[in-house]
């Protein structure tokens, strides 16, 4: 008979066949659980932890449709059901928190064979995991259009802004926003897009390319109104991204970076 293993020993063959990637039954081999699982004349000991396994890949299945919804509804039920699946045998969990459950699944979708079939998923699939990043990143109090005016009318050359933590700037393929609304559209050019957070709620939106260009710099900190004047280079148009930035609560105010002479 084999020895009964202590409490940390029983969590620990628990946790390493409930997560087997191969499965409860592969995982036990010849091993006979007995011992340690009581059987009855419905369910054998293999039987009853394959309950607990399917219960655990099915929360984590779950929790990755919570954070990538419209992945989900993009290629339907099945097909993401076999994406977690291939995904969660490339990346198995190793963090405590399911947060970070997802963080490769862009990625991995880019070299999925669904990508072929539904062209722009890994860039529908990065849009939705920069908005679980800035909804849980970092506040900052935003410049309001007063402070933007004040700061640009008295220190140009010094007054200095820069972007708040909860936003993300990515490059997309254009289709991924109607895909994300979900209207069919196909492939196109990569755009610029910026995510952010104002409050408690996430947005989205495609930027021109003057707006990437600022939001860029931006978010190496420090830029003063000056230098974005220089990257703009026309007054009602940078009045005109100020304003529209300091509505969104897009950017703080910072301390002037040294910048390179130009």
């Amino acid at each position: 008979m084999q020895r009964f293993p202590d409490l940390r020993g029983v969590q620990s063959l628990f946790w390493r066949l409930v997560a087997a990637p191969e499965g409860v039954a592969a995982a036990v081999g010849s091993e006979d659980l007995s011992y340690l699982i009581r059987p009855d004349a419905r369910l054998g000991a293999v039987e009853r932890l394959d309950i607990y396994a399917d219960m655990y890949f099915y929360r984590l299945r779950d929790c990755l449709a919570e954070d990538f919804p419209k992945l989900a509804a993009r290629v339907g039920a099945a097909h993401f059901h076999n994406l977690v699946t291939d995904y969660l045998l490339a990346h198995p969990p190793r963090h405590f928190s399911l947060r970070e459950l997802g963080r490769a699944l862009p990625d991995f979708t880019g070299s999925h064979a669904l990508e072929r079939s539904f062209p722009a998923l890994a860039d529908l699939a990065r849009l939705e995991w920069a908005r679980v990043e800035v909804f849980d990143d970092a506040d900052a109090a935003p410049l309001c259009w007063q402070r933007l005016l004040e700061g640009g009318a008295a220190a140009p050359e010094s007054f200095a802004a820069t972007l708040i933590p909860s936003a993300r700037l990515l490059r997309l393929d254009a289709s991924v926003l109607a895909l994300w609304r979900g209207d069919p559209a196909e492939p196109g050019e990569r755009i610029g897009v910026r995510v952010w957070r104002k409050g408690f709620a996430v947005h989205h939106r495609s930027l021109a390319t003057d707006e990437e260009r600022c939001l860029r710099e931006l978010a190496a900190g420090g830029v003063t109104l000056a230098r974005l004047g220089e990257l703009v280079g026309n007054a009602p148009r940078l009045a005109a991204l100020l304003d529209l930035w300091a509505r969104d609560g897009l950017i703080a105010e910072s301390e002037a970076r040294d910048t390179p002479d130009r």
